[in-house]
């Protein structure tokens, strides 16, 4: 059992128009085959799972920051010269409840959170026992967390994600780039010598003595970002399968963009993997079930606030709905059902469902749980900052 998206995307500039999907190592996009209609696709990731989840609480933290959602969450609060940083919580950590931000932060009695009953019952929750969870950080049960830096280090308890999307673009052909220069306007010489300090800072020592392979590291103006840049074009490999099923490699550009007959974003509900988890309480009710409603209630107010925010990926990635598509509803036979729900009354749904949970005695901490970083992690900040500014 599962609610389910399927929404076709477009560029922002119309159907044909070229956008940039993220790159991975080497500068290359994750390209793949995709069956699509019994036929084999090529297909390009605009969107990853990783980043359509981050995107999704994103969604979620500014409902809560404008007060419109109670969302239980840890926070982490910096101040002092360390101010910039602001609030990390747990929809913004990279390892969400369990990351060592929170570990390495204290409670609001000057105590390592390490050592509070709420880390404990978070460090032993599993998927039998995922009250702590639920009433601390409930989205993490919704996108998946693990306790790998704990006491058990990488045996920590796993929770899988029970909300998966992606956006993938259909029938992708690939771009092309000339690469170019960029022109510095004071006209700085790449012959001009400089001298890069302990410090950072730079210093002219008049012109180059030495050709362009001789020049050592830090003598070059481009080195403090003067002079013309050369934009290179890098090659990268482009496989494709013929209607006989033999692979074709064709050498191109890389980082040129492309252009799709149209973006899919697909998003996951899994009720059955929610079904999974299990919220022991004293209680005459069904925790278990007011506990899962609840979740999926929150994953509804996600995917459509998400939808409001609208589809800009990056830079030269902004996508637009083709129409609007409504999610579905998968019964376990197979059959399906539409599910009409805009964010207002996902808002509904899952304020009725949280009071539903409480009184079945279930914990919610309505405000967030506000930490503040030890003293060892604000100096491992203040130390990472002064070796950046050396170019270390």
């Amino acid at each position: 059992m599962a609610i389910r998206l399927r929404q076709r995307l477009l560029p922002e500039g119309g159907a044909g128009d070229k956008i940039f999907p993220p790159t991975f190592a080497g500068g290359t996009y994750c390209w793949e085959q995709r069956r699509i209609d019994g036929k084999s696709v090529p297909c390009v990731l605009l969107d990853s799972v990783s980043s359509q989840a981050n995107r999704l609480e994103e969604a979620l933290v500014e409902l809560a920051a404008t007060g419109l959602i109670e969302l239980p969450r840890l926070v982490s609060r910096f101040d002092g010269e360390l101010e910039d940083i602001g609030e990390i919580c747990t929809l913004a950590a990279p390892h969400r409840v369990f990351d060592a931000i929170f570990r390495d932060s204290n409670t609001s009695n000057g105590k390592p959170f390490s050592k509070s009953e709420l880390y404990k019952q978070l460090a032993t929750a599993n998927v039998r026992n995922a009250t702590a969870l639920f009433g601390s950080s409930p989205s993490a049960l919704l996108f998946g967390c693990w306790d790998s830096t704990g006491a058990a280090g990488g045996g920590g308890n796993r929770f899988a994600r029970a909300v998966t999307s992606e956006i993938v673009g259909i029938d992708a052909e690939w771009g092309s780039t000339q690469g170019g220069v960029r022109q510095c306007p004071l006209r700085v010489s790449a012959e001009a010598e400089i001298a890069i300090d302990p410090q950072g800072d730079w210093s002219l020592v008049g012109k180059s003595a030495v050709g362009k392979k001789e020049r050592a590291k830090g003598t070059r103006p481009s080195e403090v970002n003067h002079g013309s840049i050369l934009l290179k074009v890098e090659q990268g490999t482009r496989q494709t399968v013929d209607s006989n099923g033999a692979v074709q490699s064709q050498r191109l550009p890389l980082k040129g963009g492309v252009t799709v007959d149209y973006a899919l974003q697909t998003t996951v509900v899994s009720l059955t993997a929610l079904r999974r988890l299990r919220f022991p309480v004293a209680s005459k009710g069904d925790p278990d079930h007011a506990a899962r409603v609840a979740l999926a209630a929150l994953s509804l107010v996600a995917i459509t606030a998400g939808r409001e925010r609208g589809y800009w990926l990056r830079s030269r990635c902004g996508l637009v709905a083709d129409g609007l598509q409504e999610l579905e509803i998968l019964n376990a036979d197979g059959s399906s059902s539409t599910l009409k729900v805009d964010r207002a009354s996902a808002l509904t749904a899952y304020e009725d469902a949280v009071a539903k949970a409480k009184k079945a005695g279930l914990p919610w901490s309505a405000k967030p749980v506000v930490l503040r970083p030890q003293q060892k992690l604000v100096d491992l900040v203040r130390k990472s900052r002064q070796i950046q500014s050396l170019g270390g």
